[in-house]
């Protein structure tokens, strides 16, 4: 695995959001491929959470792993090892997850082929579609501190990514913040070229969100930590930034509306909901600030409001009173 890799070319594949579905998910192993491969190939894939096993589109298998196998490997998972992998977990390594050596998969699927770990970065939203990207290891790992929060931060943006992908192909969304319309255009160089009403109290941040893209992209290609810091994947809860045109000799950026769903009890702001539905997939404040492009205290203020409005008296009995509410 490669200690500085260019993450800012992963960013650009994730938000190539015009691509058909199995050329999009190239592209990001493509971009992920010389960061994360370690000798025993790739693999990802879409899935969607509702049916069990999970239904998979375009899987990339470019390693030991074949279809059958992968099917095998999702049709012996019981629900307990799903929800402590794929419905928890951002950035790990499958040997992380609760009962993996016991899986039959591990040992019917990988261990034949040599597969003793999978480095997973996995984009799961909240609507239970997700992106999964997995490079195959020939032993197992532990990841570092730093190197979850890194991952952990690329799957933020593959999973703002996906969702606009979902949302730009489809009609009929309720919340105003979730429809994938073009909302602000900006240049390059961070002059707005327009806004709607809707954009109109984001200027300056929209503005900013922009300039720590092109910083980004200018001049951090081998520091991925400061990359991620200064792309952020969300700007205030609501916009996704893509580059959509060029005209003339100026590159135009424009921010689509793709705030994450909020279902969840009426009696929660939406914002709360917003937050909730992070927690509930296991997330930490940390990481919820830095996806719904917040600060780390107002997520923490967000939190406490719910766990008053719900009366629960933990993190814990938070989430079980929201699942049970939703």
């Amino acid at each position: 695995m490669n200690g500085s890799p260019d993450l800012v070319s992963v960013l650009e594949a994730a938000y190539a959001v015009e691509e058909p579905e199995g050329a999009w998910l190239r592209g990001v192993v493509s971009a992920l491929r010389p960061a994360l491969e370690a000798g025993l190939g790739m693999a990802a894939y879409v899935y969607d959470t509702s049916t069990r096993p999970f239904v998979v589109r375009e899987p990339i298998l470019d390693c030991a792993l074949d279809a059958k196998g992968l099917a095998a490997l999702l049709a012996s998972s019981d629900e307990a090892y799903v929800q402590g992998s794929w419905l928890s977990r951002a950035a790990a390594t499958a040997s992380e997850t609760p009962g993996f050596d016991e899986h039959p998969g591990v040992r019917e699927v990988f261990a034949p082929a040599g597969i003793h770990d999978v480095m997973v970065v996995n984009a799961l939203d909240p609507v239970g579609i997700g992106c999964l990207v997995g490079a195959l290891l020939p032993r197992k790992k532990r990841l570092a501190p730093a190197e979850r929060d890194r991952w952990e931060r690329v799957s933020a943006h593959l999973r703002a990514a996906l969702r606009l992908r979902l949302r730009c192909r489809t009609t009929g969304a309720t919340q105003e913040d979730a429809t994938g319309r073009a909302e602000a255009v900006l240049r390059r160089t961070g002059e707005i070229e327009h806004l709607e009403a809707s954009a109109e109290n984001a200027r300056a941040a929209l503005r900013e969100a922009v300039l720590g893209m092109e910083r980004a992209r200018r001049s951090m290609r081998r520091e991925p930590k400061r990359a991620l810091e200064s792309w952020r994947a969300l700007v205030r809860t609501r916009w996704t930034l893509v580059d959509d045109f060029q005209a003339g000799n100026a590159r135009y950026v424009v921010a689509r509306a793709n705030g994450p769903a909020a279902p969840g009890p009426s009696v929660l702001a939406a914002r709360e909901r917003q937050v909730l539905a992070y927690v509930v997939m296991g997330h930490s404040d940390k990481m919820i600030a830095y996806e719904l492009g917040l600060a780390h205290s107002t997520v923490r203020v967000l939190i406490a409001r719910a766990r008053a409005k719900l009366g629960a008296k933990s993190r814990g009995d938070l989430i079980k009173k929201f699942r049970a509410s939703s």
